[in-house]
């Protein structure tokens, strides 16, 4: 059956580039246009004129969210990213498990910086802080919740809304880190030996929940993520967290 599946999907999927009908700019738009829309694989072009595979969560949060692959993440451009994040207001991370499972968050800006607008970038910190595993290469892709004009000023919360609950800090230096960063990887290379554990990271992996169906995404849309909030918040990645293997960000 699987087979089967991958050899309709192949072939669905040429048709779609040859015929050119491979339209939808994003999971959203495809729910928008059939309320019905499974979550799954599915094939969407860019501004840049490139056709990609994304995986479409249709369900959670309302649905709508893309997700992208490291190799479709090496073929597009900035513009075709932002032209793909449209709801600065939340993001949805999964993370999948070495159980297999692939729990969510929901993730939000705390209510007093609302008003700044999540980032979410392409191989691009400009303004923010840097991520500590550059190493990797490019491409990258960027989360950040402040800036580091605002993050290293002091102020007098740092952190992030994860599934409603509130997770913020004190800061207690000027690190300017407030940021999430997912690595591919392509050059193979050795994680950082850097590390700063802290609540801040370990609510994150706590507040996850499951999704009721238990459906899961193909493992190959999962990274090596770190999770950076300085300033006594707190510095962990997908090699040291206990039972994860990989984090996936989705946006719509």
């Amino acid at each position: 059956m699987a087979l089967l599946f991958a050899q309709f999907w192949n072939f669905a999927l040429i048709v779609c580039i040859a015929v050119g009908t491979c339209k939808s700019e994003t999971c959203k738009d495809l729910l928008s246009s059939d309320a019905k829309k499974p979550s799954g694989v599915y094939v969407i072009s860019v501004p840049s004129k490139a056709t990609i595979e994304v995986y479409c969560e249709m369900g959670l949060n309302g649905g709508g969210y893309t997700f992208i692959s490291p190799d479709s993440l090496s073929s597009i451009t900035a513009q075709d990213l932002a032209s793909m994040f449209k709801d600065r207001n939340s993001l949805l991370i999964r993370v999948r498990k070495t159980d297999g499972s692939q729990p969510y968050a929901v993730l939000q800006q705390l209510s007093e910086y609302a008003h700044i607008p999540l980032r979410l970038a392409l191989s691009d910190h400009s303004g923010y802080a840097t991520p500590v595993n550059l190493q990797m290469g490019l491409p990258y892709l960027y989360v950040s919740f402040l800036p580091a004009s605002i993050a290293s000023a002091m102020p007098a919360t740092n952190g992030f809304n994860v599934n409603g609950y509130r997770n913020a800090f004190k800061p207690c230096d000027r690190n300017p880190s407030s940021q999430i960063t997912l690595f591919p990887n392509f050059r193979e290379v050795e994680f950082s030996r850097y590390h700063a554990r802290g609540a801040t990271c370990y609510n994150l992996i706590s507040r996850l929940a499951q999704n009721p169906s238990g459906r899961v995404m193909p493992q190959e849309y999962f990274m090596f993520a770190e999770m950076h909030f300085g300033g006594c918040g707190c510095y962990d990645d997908t090699k040291r967290l206990p039972a994860v293997t990989g984090y996936s960000i989705g946006f719509r």
